[in-house]
């Protein structure tokens, strides 16, 4: 116990990075994720772009994120000769991971909701662009909310990834904390805890979501 009072300061710095890690790739890749699965749905892409999107999909999705890590890392910065934190690197290539997840999530919540919709809208006199803000999107977000959720609690966890190549996350914390201490049970359970503690408040707010979306669109 007191040598997780000792070390509590280093495990709480770790969980910053490992929180602001998080973050960072979430928000590129629900923004990366949401725009090409919106190009790639069936009622919005063109023949030219969806050929692009499966490519990108495929590759991201294909390729295990500590590969994607190791090259972002180690591999791009030397081609293009600068030089880039581990953090924003990894992060990035976590980011690019998962929005071939998202992609897909977002794709099929879009192809989810019935020709008849689609029609409704137009024949309303909806554009596009108004058709999807107003209509489609509200289902659609209702439909892959629960698989976006999913996504994100496995980026969460796939953040620890960053331990190696030297960012000191939470995981990284935990190691060098048991390096020094040699006692590795209480280190583990602190840090099991914060990824729950984490993936808790993500729930929660996952339920608010489906309780306000249930209301909102009654």
């Amino acid at each position: 116990m007191n040598t997780l009072i000792h070390y509590a300061p280093l495990l709480m710095r770790g969980a910053g990075v490992t929180l602001g890690a998080w973050l960072l790739a979430g928000s590129i890749s629900i923004a990366l994720g949401t725009l090409l699965g919106i190009v790639g749905s069936e009622h919005v892409g063109s023949k030219k772009l969806l050929p692009i999107v499966r490519i990108y999909t495929f590759i991201t999705k294909g390729i295990p994120a500590y590969v994607q890590i190791l090259i972002a890392y180690f591999v791009i910065p030397g081609w293009l000769g600068i030089n880039v934190s581990g953090f924003v690197s990894a992060s990035c290539a976590l980011a690019l991971c998962s929005s071939g997840y998202v992609t897909e999530i977002v794709r099929s919540g879009i192809n989810a909701i019935p020709q008849g919709q689609w029609d409704a809208c137009f024949v309303l006199g909806y554009t596009l662009q108004a058709a999807i803000q107003r209509v489609i999107a509200p289902q659609a977000i209702r439909i892959a909310l629960p698989a976006l959720i999913g996504e994100l609690e496995q980026l969460l966890k796939s953040t620890s990834l960053l331990a190696t190549i030297g960012v000191t996350e939470v995981t990284r914390a935990g190691m060098n904390i048991i390096s020094r201490e040699l006692d590795p049970f209480p280190v583990y359970c602190v840090i099991a805890c914060i990824y729950l503690g984490f993936s808790a408040i993500l729930t929660l707010l996952s339920m608010y979501a489906n309780k306000r979306g249930r209301h909102g669109y009654r």
